[in-house]
């Protein structure tokens, strides 16, 4: 049941509140039709008091013609626009006045619209969401501003190669069907549509009997039935259009087509005919499909990954499955459009060689439990769980969703040898590449340019190396995933203890030859930074740790030998084990009586509740008074697992060489397995919330931040942008005009699935109204005004050159390279991310402004004379 999920938003970004549950799914379901045929699916879910509503319409770009592609999209923006007796004002703050969230995407096969409520308001939030279906009227004014919003949606994603990647495979794969269209559409068809032609398309699809509405959370069913009733059930059935039956033609050879575009590499795609969901050969080739897609494991990734010069830097595999067909599509991206015909060989080998004997029942096991956990994991957050099943359920259906897992279970291994003999036997596929514009062919760099390495190692370790000939530094970067939310409960700051404790001794050396060696090849490493000290806290995170290490190229093997034996030998001496807290608890003395600190972490618990991001990354006397060692033993020994490490490296040796060296000096760090923490985005906020704390200081300090989307978010760059230029503003206003601070200004974090914005200032206790109304104008202000040309460019300008600042040497790069390569956002990011903020424009920063900024509901931590 894999599937690449692609969904199109028209609200704020999505941040949901996981809310956990130990109850099955078929478990306190009912399952019925109200007297106008719309199908219902209650689920009770009594952990938290939240209720979820989910209305998914059998309406997506499956149902337009060439004609009016783009219009579902279009439409469900429209529908948050206004009602007979709602405008959008009314809509949207009516739902966050009751600390709802309602929202809507659209994909293909289908429109949802869904409200996540306390249970106290779900009334309130079925009476909105019933009313902007059936009742939304379409103001000429919203319509102008939809359809400007739309087409820079359409913009945006086409300067995106991955949605250009999309959209050609797409057309090739699913020619002649409904499914090769764009969700979004094209810009000339969104700018000439009518509105008469948009509303008859509403008057069309959306009717009660063309509806699933599928209710998950904290209610109890009779009740919930008589709500649904009461603002659902009265809306009469209406005759449906008869969708034309559409003939999907499964590919006869092996057919290519290639694309050039504006990229750095080059990308694959392949797509196999499959069993149709109805068939019982389907399950069979659904865990064939998630054994090809099982990362280091896959026999397809080993084949592409492997090597000094991989074939591939990325592989997956995933069923597309619609009523008329299934398809196995793999995904590759390559640095070297000249691999492509071998990639294509070797995926149709793998493939093959499926057929010769059955895979062993440990994959099969293995694809099982993930199944079942990853269920687990959407049951427990309601709105995301609602998401991810809507096109299985509009297409497949409820029962398939219900039987899913019993069916996977009933798979043997001769079953899959049997499905993979039957269809890969002599492989029949549609494959696409899309490749960099000649002029500017992947890998073929100038003298001076940087060549870039990414592998996997078998232990599971991501190497990614960068060879420049330009400097003779050897920089290395070992970044250990997911600090906070590795840490036990009780030994908040044993990450950060565990790096302090590196340097005091491994099994062979002792700290003072540790000192000594490093002396004798000019080496410096760096494991932590001081947060206390100005400018010194800009590494600090409570996502992950680094080892940043430098010594000259001539010193490499030394310095390899060197790091690893730190990495991998640390002993955790119990002499040093005193003597580390001592100094730890003198940093945390020093932090406890800063009120810009202490703020800080009140600011952190505040927005990320419950959350590993909210507890100190330091930790506090008490969690570090009560680590013993065993407990950094036992710490490093799981979070400098090589499945929990990348490993940057700069250097001038040629990339291949530096590979095999790394692969030498680490490929034996061994390895610990277990789940990778899931780090959910912080809750979204439906009112204020305040935290306070005394002090007795001369000044008072200000936190006031609010959630914000990931580092991949197409919006992105231009909240990169926004956030310089209100820093800026908050200085020039709040310090240099008013004089109310010293320190002022505001900053916006991105990890890969979520982010926030903070404003900060430092002020006396009796500015402090005028300091707080200061920020909150400001951040109105860039809300409602356009930012002038000279402020946008300002900011592109400052924002690059800070980035060509912090990473002029190599350690730098090393570092960021592998933060990003973390992050989701790709080890080469930064180029493509100064590309991406130079395209912002004035209009982008006002919608991302207005989008994310909020007023309204935000995070406060004050700390001071309150």
């Amino acid at each position: 049941m894999l599937r690449k999920v692609v969904l199109y938003f028209s609200l704020l970004s999505l941040f949901l509140n996981p809310i956990t549950t130990g109850q099955d799914l078929k478990s306190n379901t009912t399952v019925y039709s109200l007297s106008n045929e719309m199908q219902v699916i209650l689920v009770e879910k009594h952990a938290n008091p939240m209720i979820a509503c989910m209305i998914y319409v059998n309406a997506g770009s499956k149902y337009e013609t060439d004609f009016n592609n783009g219009v579902t999209h279009f439409l469900e923006h429209l529908l948050f626009d206004g009602t007979k007796t709602k405008t959008r004002i009314d809509i949207n703050e009516g739902i966050k006045s009751k600390g709802g969230y309602i929202n809507a995407f659209t994909s293909k096969e289908l429109t949802c619209y869904m409200v996540l409520m306390p249970k106290e308001f779900i009334e309130s939030g079925l009476d909105v969401q019933s009313d902007m279906l059936f009742n939304s009227i379409f103001p000429d004014t919203e319509l102008a501003k939809e359809r400007k919003i739309v087409i820079e949606e359409i913009k945006m994603n086409e300067d995106n190669v991955d949605y250009q990647v999309e959209k050609f495979f797409a057309a090739q794969a699913y020619k002649k069907t409904p499914y090769a269209r764009p969700v979004l559409g094209y810009e000339n068809i969104i700018s000439t549509i009518s509105k008469e032609e948009i509303i008859d398309y509403y008057h069309t699809y959306y009717e009660p009997n063309n509806m699933v509405c599928l209710v998950i959370g904290d209610f109890q069913t009779e009740a919930m039935m008589d709500l649904l009733e009461k603002y659902y059930g009265g809306i009469p059935a209406k005759p449906l259009p008869k969708l034309a039956e559409i003939h999907f033609t499964s590919p006869a050879g092996q057919e290519v087509k290639y694309k050039e575009v504006q990229a750095e590499n080059t990308y694959i795609n392949l797509g196999f005919n499959g069993p149709k969901f109805d068939d019982p050969d389907y399950y069979p080739f659904d865990v064939l499909a998630q054994i090809l897609n099982s990362g280091e494991t896959s026999p397809l990734t080993k084949v592409l990954t492997e090597g000094s010069d991989p074939l591939a830097t990325d592989v997956s595999a995933y069923l597309e499955t619609q009523k008329e067909f299934t398809t196995l599509n793999i995904d590759v991206i390559t640095n070297s459009s000249d691999k492509a015909d071998r990639i294509l060989k070797s995926a149709v080998n793998v493939l093959m060689s499926l057929g010769e004997k059955p895979p062993k029942k440990e994959e099969l096991d293995r694809v099982l439990v993930s199944s079942k956990t990853h269920r687990y994991y959407q049951e427990e957050k309601l709105l995301f769980y609602g998401m991810m099943i809507a096109s299985t359920m509009v297409t497949c259906g409820w029962d398939f969703l219900e039987t899913y897992i019993d069916e996977l279970e009933k798979v043997t291994p001769k079953k899959v040898q049997a499905v993979a003999s039957e269809y890969f036997s002599d492989p029949k596929y549609i494959a696409t590449v899309v490749k960099p514009k000649k002029g500017n062919p992947s890998g073929e760099k100038n003298p001076t340019s940087s060549i870039y390495k990414k592998q996997v190692l078998p232990n599971g370790l991501t190497v990614i190396v960068k060879s420049n000939p330009d400097s003779k530094v050897l920089g290395i970067n070992i970044l250990g995933k997911n600090r906070s939310a590795m840490e036990p409960d009780g030994k908040t700051g044993i990450a950060d203890f565990t790096n302090r404790m590196l340097l005091k001794g491994t099994k062979s050396r002792s700290a003072e030859q540790i000192a000594k060696d490093l002396a004798n090849i000019g080496a410096e490493i760096t494991l932590v930074d001081i947060p206390w000290i100005p400018y010194d806290d800009v590494y600090t995170t409570h996502s992950f740790t680094f080892i940043k290490f430098q010594t000259i190229d001539e010193f490499t093997d030394k310095g390899l030998e060197l790091l690893s034996d730190l990495v991998i030998n640390s002993n955790f001496p119990e002499e040093e084990i005193g003597k580390t807290q001592k100094e730890m608890m003198s940093l945390l003395g020093r932090g406890k009586g800063s009120t810009s600190q202490t703020c800080r972490n009140l600011f952190y618990s505040t927005l990320f509740k419950d959350h590993p991001y909210g507890k100190p990354i330091m930790g506090d006397a008490r969690s570090i008074g009560a680590i013993t060692r065993d407990d950094l033993i036992e710490f490093h020994k799981r979070f400098y697992s090589p499945n929990n490490v990348i490993i940057t490296v700069c250097t001038n040796m040629p990339a291949d060489q530096m590979m095999d060296k790394i692969k030498n000096a680490f490929g034996k760090l061994p390895r610990v397995d277990f789940p990778e923490p899931q780090i959910s985005a912080p809750s979204p906020l439906s009112s204020p919330l305040k935290a306070t704390k005394e002090m007795e200081k001369e000044q008072i300090y200000i936190y006031l931040g609010q959630p914000m989307p990931g580092i991949n978010s197409l919006d992105a760059p231009a909240l990169a942008l926004m956030n310089s230029i209100l820093s800026s503003r908050l200085g020039l206003n709040l310090r240099e005009v008013k004089g109310l601070a010293y320190s002022v200004g505001s900053s916006i974090s991105f990890e890969k699935d979520f982010g926030w914005f903070i404003a900060s200032i430092g002020t006396r206790p009796q500015n402090y109204q005028e300091a707080l109304d200061g920020i909150l104008g400001e951040m109105k202000k860039i809300k409602e005004e356009e930012v002038t040309p000279d402020e946008l460019e300002k900011a592109k300008n400052g924002i690059w050159g800070s980035m060509l600042f912090y990473r002029l040497s190599r350690i730098n790069q090393a570092y960021y390279m592998g933060v990003d390569e973390f992050r989701g956002a790709g080890y080469d990011y930064d180029d493509k991310y100064i590309e991406s903020l130079r395209k912002v424009t004035i209009d982008q920063v006002k919608e991302v402004a207005e989008k994310y900024l909020d007023t309204d509901n935000y995070v406060l931590a004050v700390v001071g004379k309150t």
